[in-house]
């Protein structure tokens, strides 16, 4: 009895052995299915993959060709039709253009047919009183250019008044430069030019110091301060830095708001 259990103990189970050989035998499947995929021709697969995508485009231009093909025949008998529509309307019109025509082959000849007088007409009377008829009239045209140049004289706002500055007392022998005197402002006149310039800025104003210098160079030069009605103020504070300078000055009087006039003493320089 224990030999036969000794013997029963020492089968061998071939079950891994199976398990080891069938990876082995699918690894190597595996591996063929690769080296097979493998070693297919690239050129040929793209060349089917290049067909099938030709095949869909040339369908697909094939459907667009023939809904072409059925709109194409849509229009040629929508204009059919149209032609149709029109012709008949070309044919109305010349029956109507005849029927006109005969209409008015007719009335040339009742008019034809008909004579007409009228009541004689006086032509060199007529010519006359159109001769009177512009003579009148080119008149009235005369009368009215007077009246709308007087009107517009009547309408032309009034001259500014200007004050002439002449020379006063001993007022002869000096070269003149003149400055107005003005309610917070002078005004430097000069080559028939002014220039307004504030009371505040006299001390610093550039063109007033020109002026002034301008006159101290000149021989027998004189500064002469147009003084209006409300100037005084200005006045008195222009001749106080004139007299700093040392500048020769003088004042005259101007009465009203007029443009001042140097006309005179514009034409005294023009003969010295």
């Amino acid at each position: 009895m224990a030999k036969g259990r000794q013997a029963e103990g020492e089968d061998i189970s071939l079950f891994p052995f199976l398990s080891v050989l069938a990876c082995v035998i699918g690894t190597l499947a595996m591996v063929i299915a690769t080296i097979a995929v493998q070693s297919l021709d690239n050129d040929a697969v793209d060349a089917a993959m290049e067909y099938q995508k030709k095949e869909k485009e040339l369908q697909a231009e094939t459907a667009e060709l023939d809904k072409l093909r059925d709109q194409l025949k849509k229009r040629e008998e929508q204009i059919k039709r149209e032609n149709s529509s029109e012709q008949k309307k070309l044919e109305d019109a010349k029956k109507k253009l005849a029927e006109l025509l005969a209409k008015l082959e007719e009335t040339q000849t009742k008019l034809q047919n008909i004579s007409i007088e009228g009541p004689k007409v006086n032509v060199a009377a007529l010519t006359e009183e159109v001769g009177t008829m512009e003579e009148e009239l080119k008149g009235r045209r005369e009368k009215i250019a007077q009246l709308t140049k007087l009107i517009a004289e009547r309408k032309l706002p009034p001259k500014e008044a200007e004050n002439s500055i002449l020379p006063g007392g001993s007022g002869v022998g000096f070269k003149p430069s003149f400055i107005e005197c003005d309610d917070g402002r002078i005004v430097i006149h000069e080559d028939g030019k002014t220039i307004p310039v504030r009371t505040a800025e006299l001390n610093t104003n550039p063109d007033f110091a020109k002026m002034l210098d301008k006159v101290k160079g000149q021989k027998d030069g004189t500064l002469v301060f147009l003084i209006r009605d409300d100037g005084l103020s200005t006045y008195n504070t222009a001749r106080n830095y004139a007299n700093a300078k040392g500048v020769k000055n003088g004042k005259l009087p101007v009465i009203g708001n007029g443009r001042v006039d140097l006309s005179y003493f514009t034409k005294q320089a023009k003969n010295s």
